[in-house]
C-alpha cells in the first residue's frame, strides 16, 4: 500500500497535551554561533530536501533487508516484545494487534504487546519499571514533562542502541540528520531511536482562539503578542458564556522556555536554562527571573478571575474539556506555517489531524520559528537496559519505521474496516471503529508516510510542507543544540530538586498558588535542595563542550 503522507499534530498536539498535563510538549532561537546555525539548520534542511529519495531508495533496500531477517529468524523461536507507551483507551486494539502482529511475525519472526497506559498515569509507570529494575522491551521517552529522559538514560534505564541502529535500524538511522542524533546522545551515546516527524524540526509557540467566539466578541485576536493581550476576552467570556472555561490549564513557563527567549538545558524543569543568542551561553536559575514573577503574576490573575479551572492543578487530563469545546483558547504549538501561510489559515496541522482542532482555528503565533536543543528528544523510543530481547526490539523499531502497512495499520486500522481511503493520500475515519487517539507519532516515524483527512486541501498542505521545511533553513536554533547534560555528578541534589517542583511548581504555575506568599519559599527550597549546584555543573559542563568545539 503505498498511501502516505499525513501529519498528527500530536507531537505537538498530545505532546503538547502531555507536556501541559504531565508537567510541562514537547520541544519544542538565537545561535551562539551564526556558522554553527547555518550548520545545524542546513544539516536538518538538507535531510529534508533529501527526503522523498532516501524515502524511495531506504524502501527498496528495506525489502532486501527484511527478506534477509527472516530467512536468518526462521529458525528462531517467536518471542515477544513488549512496548509502553501513552494512550487513552483504544477501542477494536485486539483485532488491530492480530493483524500487526502476522506482519511482524512475517518479517522478524516476533510479536508485539502493546501496553497502553493512559497519559495521567504513563510517567509514573515509567519511572516506577525504571527504579525497581523491572525490564521492558521498549518504552516512549522525552525530554518533557516527567518522563525525564535524559536523567534516566544517564542512570543506566535505557540501553545503549549507537551500534544497534547501525545494525538493525538503518532505515531509521538514514532518516534523522546527524544534527538531530547529537541532540539524543548522552556521554556520546545514543539511547534513543527520534520519532522523526513529518512536520519537520521547527516549531513555534502561541495561542489558538475559539472561532465562534472571537467573532462573537469581536476580538482582534490578530494583534495578540502575550499571554497579557488576552485577558479582554477571557473577560467577556468569562462574563457572557455559561460552561464555558476560557483558557485551559497548563504549566506555560517551565514547559516552554522559548516563550521567553530562554532554552532549557536538559530536562525543562531542572533549574538552569540559556537565552537565545547569547554567544557566552550562561547558565541561570530561570526561577530567579523577572520573567517567571510577570508570568505568575498573570497566572494568579486568571485564576482569582476565572479564566482557569479551579482544579488545574490536580487536573490530569485536558482532553475531555478540548474535544468537548469548553475552552474558549488552548496553548498552541503551530507549525511556521500556520501563520506564513495566509491560504492556509484556519487549516493548521492540529485543525487537520484532531477533529476537535477545527473549532480552534484562530491560531497566533507568539514566538519566531525555532529549533530547541530538547526539539530531537520531545519524542523518542527507547530499548529497555534490563531487556532481554534488545536486538529484536531495535529490529521492530525499525519494521514500525520501515513498513508503511504496519505503520498505517496501527495508526489507523484496517482499510474499509476502520476508514475509508480516499485517493493514495486521504482517508475518512469510520465511526465508532479502531481509533489510535492521534497518536501515532509515539510509536514511529511519520515523516512522508502519513494519511491526510478526506476534507485536506492537497495543495494547500503541498505548499504547508514547502514551508516548514524551508523554515527549518532559517529557523532560530538552540545555542546548546547538541550539547547533552551528564546529571551524574548531581543526581543527589537533582532528585532533591525535583521533589521540591513536584511539591509547588505546578500549583504556581496555574495560579492556584499564591505567587506573593510562595515564590520565595518555593526559590529558597530549591536552592537549599542543591540548584546552585546543578547551575554550576551545567555551566561547567558547558564551558568545557564549548572548548572542545570551538564556540
Amino acid at each position: 500500500m503505498s498511501k502516505q503522507k499525513k501529519l498528527v499534530a500530536s507531537s505537538v498536539t498530545l505532546m503538547l497535551m502531555g507536556s501541559l498535563v504531565l508537567t510541562g510538549c514537547g520541544s519544542n532561537n538565537n545561535q551562539a554561533s551564526n556558522n554553527a546555525a547555518a550548520n545545524t539548520t542546513n544539516q536538518a534542511s538538507s535531510a529534508n530536501s533529501n527526503k522523498n529519495e532516501s524515502a524511495a531508495n531506504s524502501s527498496t533496500n528495506n525489502a532486501a533487508a527484511a527478506n534477509a531477517t527472516a530467512a536468518n529468524t526462521a529458525a528462531e523461536e517467536p518471542v515477544e516484545i513488549t512496548m509502553y507507551i501513552a494512550n487513552s483507551p483504544v477501542k477494536d486494539m485486539d483485532r488491530i494487534m492480530e493483524a500487526a502482529n502476522k506482519i511482524i511475525k512475517e518479517n522478524i519472526n516476533a510479536t508485539l504487546k502493546l501496553v497502553v497506559t493512559d497519559w495521567s498515569a504513563y510517567p509514573q509507570k515509567l519511572n516506577l519499571m525504571i527504579s525497581s529494575g523491572e525490564p521492558f522491551d521498549i518504552a516512549f521517552a522525552a525530554s518533557w514533562g516527567d518522563l525525564n529522559y535524559f536523567q534516566s538514560a544517564s542512570k543506566g534505564a535505557f540501553a545503549d542502541m549507537t551500534e544497534l541502529l547501525d545494525k538493525y535500524a538503518p532505515t531509521t538511522k538514514s532518516r534523522v540528520p546527524d544534527s538531530v542524533w547529537s541532540g539524543v546522545k548522552v556521554n556520546g551515546k545514543i539511547y534513543g531511536a527520534v520519532n522523526y516527524q513529518v512536520w519537520g524540526m521547527a516549531g513555534a509557540r502561541g495561542i489558538q482562539l475559539k472561532k465562534d467566539l472571537v467573532d462573537k466578541y469581536n476580538f482582534d485576536w490578530k494583534s495578540v503578542k502575550s499571554w497579557d493581550d488576552l485577558t479582554p476576552f477571557f473577560a467577556e467570556v468569562k462574563k457572557g458564556e455559561k460552561g464555558i472555561i476560557p483558557m485551559e490549564a497548563g504549566q506555560l513557563f517551565s514547559s516552554q522556555p522559548v516563550y521567553y527567549n530562554m532554552d532549557s538545558v536538559g530536562d525543562n524543569t531542572v533549574p538552569g536554562w540559556v537565552k537565545y543568542g547569547d554567544n557566552e551561553i550562561k547558565v541561570f536559575n530561570q526561577y530567579e527571573t523577572p520573567e517567571f514573577k510577570a508570568y505568575l503574576k498573570t497566572m494568579r490573575d486568571w485564576y482569582k478571575n476565572g479564566y482557569l479551572r479551579k482544579d488545574a492543578a490536580t487536573l490530569k487530563d485536558i482532553l475531555p474539556d478540548r474535544k468537548a469545546g469548553k475552552l474558549a483558547a488552548i496553548y498552541s504549538q503551530p507549525f511556521p506555517d500556520d501563520v506564513d501561510l495566509p491560504e492556509g489559515e484556519g487549516t493548521s496541522m492540529m485543525a487537520q489531524s484532531d477533529p476537535a482542532g477545527k473549532a480552534y482555528s484562530y491560531n497566533k503565533r507568539f514566538t519566531p520559528a525555532f529549533i530547541s536543543a530538547n526539539s530531537p528528544s520531545a519524542a523518542v523510543l527507547t530499548i529497555g537496559a534490563n531487556s532481554q530481547h534488545k536486538e529484536k526490539a531495535m529490529q521492530l523499531i525499525e519494521l514500525i519505521n520501515s513498513n508503511d502497512d504496519l505503520f498505517h495499520l496501527l495508526a489507523f486500522g484496517q482499510p474499509d474496516v476502520d476508514y475509508k481511503p480516499v485517493g493514495d493520500k486521504q482517508f475518512e475515519l469510520i465511526p465508532d471503529k479502531y481509533n489510535f487517539n492521534w497518536s501515532e507519532w509515539e510509536i514511529g516515524q511519520s515523516y512522508n508516510r502519513m494519511l491526510w483527512d478526506k476534507s485536506t486541501d492537497m495543495a494547500v498542505t503541498d505548499k504547508r510542507l514547502s514551508t516548514i521545511y524551508a523554515a527549518d533553513k532559517t529557523a532560530m536554533v538552540s545555542p546548546v543544540m547538541g550539547f547533552v547534560f551528564d546529571s551524574e555528578p548531581v543526581k543527589t541534589q537533582l532528585a532533591n530538586v525535583n521533589s521540591v517542583t513536584a511539591e509547588l511548581l505546578k500549583g504556581l504555575e496555574v495560579g492556584s498558588i499564591d505567587p506573593d506568599k510562595y515564590l520565595d519559599t518555593f526559590l529558597k527550597k530549591i536552592k537549599d535542595a542543591g540548584a546552585d549546584d546543578i547551575i554550576a555543573e551545567k555551566q561547567k559542563q558547558i564551558d568545557a563542550w564549548k572548548a572542545a568545539n570551538g564556540k
